[in-house]
This record gives structure tokens, C-alpha cells and sequence, in this order.
């Protein structure tokens, strides 16, 4: 039997299934793993996935809608990943190692509700299968054999392995600095490293505003604009509906956060980035109704107040500000002088526009854009560079959408690693 050691850098999400899948291999290859994590204990971004809930992954996934939930890859290219490791043999392993889920409309969470099953169960079955974790341990060095293998610097000596995994995670949801030690290692082994950017995260705007808004929360369609300024044709837009959330800052929720990546990528690279927000979606696939209903509201309301004119559309609040925004006072009667800017206000609720000026940071956001190019890993996550060398979870450029999305890629890629 072949005796080899794997060393895991980092204890998240993909680096704990990593583990599992490397230690419960059958063939004899890997009899003994361990798990270097710099903090005081592993799995800690797993306890606040899905709100403490943990949307460990989505039985919505389709293949062929595969370039909709994923971004930074080609479809084709996550087709093959993800036919080797799918949310069903996620579920498979899982009720293997003892855990029970249950399905909210696809969504798939552990059936306690709470996001430390998902974390107790992943550290008992390394405990059962004899993986050495060891937590507070700083790397400051990978160093590649001549022959095989990595010689691994931390503040407790050096550790050699026959198989490295590197699943450092991304700065998403870390203090100011931190978590880029996996870029900086994979660039130090000759890999490329797309900047990361913040994706799943709320957008901030300009305007002097904000405040009035602060607290709302409604359904909206907001539509994101990505163009070079200056340049004709060059424009693009992206579209997400939902609940939207209004910040002292900007815009937030869901549909802000699905958007949020094309914009910090933007942004980036200096580009300007404005959002036009539909604040009565319900009209989106009859406008001629809502033609007839602003029609209907103005011959009614002649005579009568803005606020009358207004009442039972849209939060109060969003009212204010478009009144404001087009010169006119709640209390102001609604005649021939003042109707031009009234039918703006009923525009602007369909297409209220913004400029975004920055995403929230690295800590506000629940994963990153960026990492090491899919294109430089083979099928199994394991280097074209080195061989031995594999790479897991937010590491990797590939982000996805809201819903289990991010835990399945990392589930994936993890279990990939290890198995490789």
C-alpha cells in the first residue's frame, strides 16, 4: 500500500469536504490528512450561510441553465465539473454521514435549521476517519520538491506532503486584509490570479437621499447598466427581480446582491455602472395598464392633493422622495401647472434611476468574483503546473448566484480535490 500524506490549507466549507473525500478514499493512496486552518477553529463561515440556516444547495440546478447560476468559467467547462459531483451526490453524502435535510421550495437545508449540523457533521466524520486538524496555524511559505511533493513553512515547522490542497478561501466576510493568503500562494506557484472583487453584496449609490428611503423594503425590478463611459455600444445591462431593500446608503436585497458582481467588476475598471429601478414590477408585462392607470389616477385626483394622487402605489417613503425629486409638496393640489412634473413621478416609479458609485466591501459580501482561471486546473481541481497541487472552493474563479449556489461549488470542487 502507497503511504501518502495530504495537507489541506484552509478549514471551510471546501476544504472540509476536501478532507472527507481524500481520507475515504478506498484505493490506498492517502492514509493520513491534515487540515492546516490559521483560525482558532474550522468551518466558521459555514455557521452563517443562509442567515445561521444553511442553504447547503439548490435541487433547482439544471445543467442546462448551468451558465446562469455560475460566473468566471465557460458553461460547458462547470457542465463536466459538476457531472462528476452534483447537488444529489451532495445529498447522497451528506445522508450518508448521518444528516437529515428537508426542501424549501428546492432550497435544501439541514432539517434542525441551524447551520451547525451542517458543521458538526462534516468535523464528526473527520474525527471517525482520523483527519488531524490543526487550528491557529500560520503558512508563510509553500515550497515545491524537486522530486515530489510540498514542503509547507507554518509557525510550527515545516510540514512536508505528497498532496496539497489549497482551499484558502476568498476576503469575503473578513476584516480589512484578510483572506488573501491563498491568491498570494497561488500566485507564487506561477498561477494566474484575477483581483478579486465583492459579489453578493449591496451596492452603494450617489445621492443625498438615501436616508429619506432608509428601511424600505418592496418588490422591484432593478435593472443594472454596465457601460464605458463614452463609448457608444459598448452598454450592458443585467436584470433581477425581487425584494428589494433600501439602505442610508443605496440599494440592498436579494436582486441587488445577484447584480452585484457585474458591478464591483465594472466599477473595477473604472467604468460606470447606474441602476434604473422599476418600483411596480406587477406592471412589467402590461404597460398599456399601467398607462390607462395613471390616466384614470390624474382625471380623478384633479384638484386633490399629491398625496391623494400617490396614496396606496408604492411605500410612502419612495413617494416623498419622487415628489421632491420633481419640485412638487405632498400637500400641493394636483392642476394644469404642476401635471407635466406629476406624470414624471408616475415614470420614475417604473424607471427610477441612480448612479452606482462602490459595492460594499470585502467583510459585507458572501463571496468574491476573481481567483485562479478554471482554465489552469484539470477536471479533478488539480494544477497544470504542478502535479500534486489541487485547488478548491472561492479560490477558483467561479462565483454564483444566491440560493446553495456557493455551497454546492464548493462541495463540488472539494470533494474533487480530495478524490483527485
Amino acid at each position: 500500500m502507497n503511504k501518502r500524506k495530504t495537507g489541506i490549507i484552509g478549514g471551510g466549507a471546501s476544504g472540509l469536504m476536501a478532507a472527507v473525500a481524500a481520507a475515504g478514499r478506498r484505493d490506498g493512496v492517502c492514509d493520513e490528512v491534515v487540515i492546516l486552518e490559521k483560525k482558532d477553529r474550522i468551518g466558521k463561515k459555514i455557521l452563517v450561510t443562509g442567515n445561521g440556516k444553511c442553504n447547503l444547495t439548490n435541487l433547482s440546478f439544471s445543467m442546462e441553465k448551468i451558465g446562469e447560476y455560475y460566473h468566471g468559467a465557460p458553461a460547458e467547462r462547470l457542465k463536466k465539473i459538476f457531472s462528476r459531483f452534483a447537488p444529489l451526490d451532495t445529498l447522497a453524502l451528506f445522508s450518508e454521514m448521518g444528516m437529515l435535510t428537508t426542501s424549501k421550495n428546492g432550497y435544501i437545508y439541514p432539517l434542525s435549521g441551524q447551520a451547525s449540523t451542517v458543521l458538526d457533521t462534516l468535523r464528526f466524520e473527520l474525527e471517525r476517519m482520523n483527519v488531524r486538524v490543526l487550528t491557529e496555524c500560520r503558512i508563510s511559505r509553500i515550497e515545491p520538491q524537486k522530486k515530489k511533493g510540498y514542503l509547507v513553512h507554518t509557525d510550527r515547522g515545516c510540514l512536508y506532503f505528497d498532496r496539497l490542497i489549497l482551499s484558502c478561501g476568498s476576503p469575503a466576510g473578513e476584516k480589512a486584509g484578510e483572506g488573501m493568503d491563498g491568491y498570494g500562494f497561488a500566485s507564487f506557484l506561477g498561477h494566474t490570479v484575477i483581483r478579486p472583487q465583492p459579489a453578493l453584496t449591496a451596492l452603494r449609490c450617489e445621492g443625498d437621499f438615501w436616508k429619506g428611503l432608509a428601511g424600505v423594503r418592496c418588490a422591484a425590478s432593478i435593472r443594472l447598466l454596465v457601460g464605458a463611459e463614452g463609448k457608444r455600444g459598448s452598454r450592458r445591462s443585467y436584470v433581477e427581480e425581487g425584494e428589494l431593500q433600501l439602505t442610508d446608503y443605496g440599494i440592498s436585497g436579494i436582486p441587488v446582491f445577484q447584480l452585484s458582481r457585474y458591478a464591483s467588476c465594472a466599477l473595477a475598471r473604472r467604468m460606470r455602472v447606474g441602476a434604473q429601478i422599476d418600483f411596480l414590477p406587477s406592471f412589467l408585462s402590461c404597460p398599456e395598464e399601467y398607462r390607462k392607470m395613471t390616466e384614470r389616477k390624474i382625471a380623478a385626483c384633479r384638484g386633490r392633493s399629491m398625496e391623494v394622487l400617490f396614496c396606496g402605489l408604492v411605500n410612502k417613503k419612495i413617494i416623498l422622495v419622487l415628489l421632491k425629486k420633481n419640485g412638487l409638496k405632498p400637500g400641493e393640489l394636483l392642476g394644469k401647472y404642476n401635471e407635466k412634473a406629476a406624470r414624471q413621478v408616475f415614470d420614475d416609479l417604473r424607471s427610477f434611476s441612480v448612479w452606482v458609485k462602490a459595492a460594499n466591501p470585502f467583510g459585507s459580501a458572501q463571496v468574491c468574483a476573481g481567483g485562479v482561471p478554471l482554465d489552469e486546473v484539470t477536471d479533478q481541481m488539480e494544477s497544470k503546473k504542478h502535479p500534486g497541487l489541487f485547488f478548491a472552493g472561492e479560490l477558483l474563479d467561479v462565483d454564483g448566484r444566491c440560493g446553495g449556489y456557493n455551497l454546492q461549488w464548493a462541495w463540488t470542487s472539494g470533494f474533487l480535490a480530495g478524490r483527485g
